[in-house]
């Protein structure tokens, strides 16, 4: 029924370097592209860019936008360098802490901001106060490299990257929401009637709330259903979402986290001829579309309460003579 789900927290990208006192740092990612994915300053960073397709030169190209987090503890500055081509930069602060209720004080236009532009190959050098700076940079071409140069020496900066700074935006206000999952357990006998050892448990910083989701209702094709509505706090300042297993495997699929008065739905495409396979209604059961050789729709089949139920299916045949 489902198509499994594999979780990957990859930090491959933002471990990929090390920063020294010394030393220029080759950073060739693009995933600090917004003030979520920020990365954190230590000493020079060099960031090398092309968002154009070497095949594509007569298109226009989406010229990059490049965000970065720091913090200063004493009043300085930095230089910022556009080695290739000119742009501008705009810098937020300074913030009383590194949170991303930050990049939502940003997107609101509610944080105190500089602006200034970026000559090609001039330093352009600005000061600051202590506390946490978010720095977007804005880059006049699709090719260039940015040079940015810390002149604190008390910048403080990890070698490494938690996973809280790899994820997309996500700040849900406080109120109260639909969490749904459909949840598997590795190596379950048949005659097993409901899952006991995989759940949810939501967290959150600033409050004890925490809570902890179990699946319910009856296990179809081999899934268990997590559907629950929980109450984000007012005193929150971030939020944890993990999956959890007692003891042993167990798969996790379909992970849906939406305000309660809202309504979603999914959608699922083969990767390879982009045919719709599965859709998934405002309750997180699927519609499943079985196709022949020939890409002809010839099967649709429904999850219910009560299981997987055929509800058309077709079926052609040519007369040979």
């Amino acid at each position: 029924m489902k198509q499994l789900l594999t979780l990957i927290y990859s930090l491959a990208a933002f471990l990929a370097y090390s920063f020294t006192d010394t030393t220029l740092v080759q950073v060739t990612t693009d995933q600090n592209t917004s003030c979520e994915t920020a990365y954190k300053l230590c000493q020079n960073v060099y960031q090398t860019y092309n968002s154009q397709n070497p095949e594509d030169n007569d298109l226009p190209c989406q010229k990059p936008t490049f965000f970065y987090r720091f913090e200063m503890s004493s009043a300085s500055s930095f230089n910022i360098k556009l080695l290739q081509n000119g742009g501008d930069y705009v810098l937020y602060g300074p913030f009383n802490s590194d949170l991303f209720l930050n990049c939502e004080a940003i997107y609101q236009y509610a944080a105190t901001s500089l602006t200034g532009t970026l000559a090609t190959g001039v330093n352009t050098n600005i000061n600051v106060v202590s506390g946490y700076y978010v720095l977007q940079v804005n880059c006049a071409t699709c090719v260039g490299q940015i040079q940015l140069r810390m002149n604190e020496k008390y910048l403080t900066c990890s070698s490494e990257t938690s996973c809280a700074d790899c994820v997309s935006s996500f700040s849900p206000m406080p109120g109260k929401y639909v969490v749904s999952a459909w949840v598997k357990e590795n190596n379950a006998s048949q005659s097993t009637k409901n899952y006991t050892k995989p759940y949810l448990r939501i967290s959150f910083a600033g409050s004890a709330n925490t809570y902890n989701l179990i699946p319910t209702g009856k296990i179809i094709d081999g899934w268990q259903k997590i559907d629950s509505i929980i109450a984000i706090p007012s005193n929150a300042t971030s939020i944890s979402i993990a999956l959890k297993v007692t003891s042993g495997d167990a798969y996790f699929d379909d992970i849906r986290f939406f305000p309660i008065d809202g309504s979603m739905m999914s959608y699922v495409y083969d990767p390879i001829n982009l045919r719709l396979m599965a859709e998934l209604d405002e309750r997180n059961f699927a519609t499943l579309y079985e196709y022949d050789e020939e890409g002809k729709l010839i099967r649709i089949k429904k999850e219910t309460e009560k299981g997987v139920m055929t509800i058309q299916e077709n079926r052609d045949n040519i007369l040979k003579h």
